[in-house]
């Protein structure tokens, strides 16, 4: 089974109309602007649904993964949002703009895959996300750190040495 996701609409390419949890997203009735976000969000977002099964488990998980993050992972799935962030930072530092760019994926099989790119940016943001999608893949999901509060991840935050 394959899906193939162009800025966030779906494209079908083996006949299926249920690929990887995921059901067809149309944004036609908004400025550009506007969708070019919510596609961005939505590559993200679609990514970890495709390799994971759910994304919205780990909207709040430990202290790296979802909006924000501070002090040291709790986990190996936590690290691999830190990783992430390292990754969206060396974006930024870049000129791209990880958090607004949309790019090409596919869900094969379970597993995200970044597709053709129009620019530099594009495949460096689609990497980080199929990265974060697939090492959330490989690594436990452990209930006692859904919904982690943020004051128990302490002040010490490790360095983005790789990036």
């Amino acid at each position: 089974m394959i899906r193939d996701h162009r800025g966030g609409m779906g494209l079908e390419v083996a006949g299926i109309n249920h690929v990887c949890g995921l059901t067809p997203v149309h944004i036609t009735a908004v400025k550009e602007h506007h969708r070019r976000q919510a596609r961005s969000i939505l590559d993200l977002i679609g990514m970890i649904q495709c390799s994971t099964g759910s994304s919205i488990s780990y909207l709040m998980y430990g202290c790296y993964c979802g909006i924000g993050g501070k002090g040291w992972p709790r986990d190996s799935t936590d690290w691999c949002c830190f990783t992430h962030d390292c990754c969206y930072g060396k974006a930024e530092r870049a000129g791209c703009r990880p958090k607004s760019e949309s790019y090409n994926w596919y869900c094969i099989y379970g597993a995200a895959r970044c597709g053709d790119f129009f620019d530099y940016c594009e495949r460096m943001i689609c990497e980080c996300d199929m990265e974060l999608s697939n090492c959330l893949r490989r690594n436990v999901y452990r209930k006692k750190y859904a919904l982690w509060p943020n004051f128990l991840c302490g002040r010490t935050k490790p360095q983005c040495y790789s990036y």
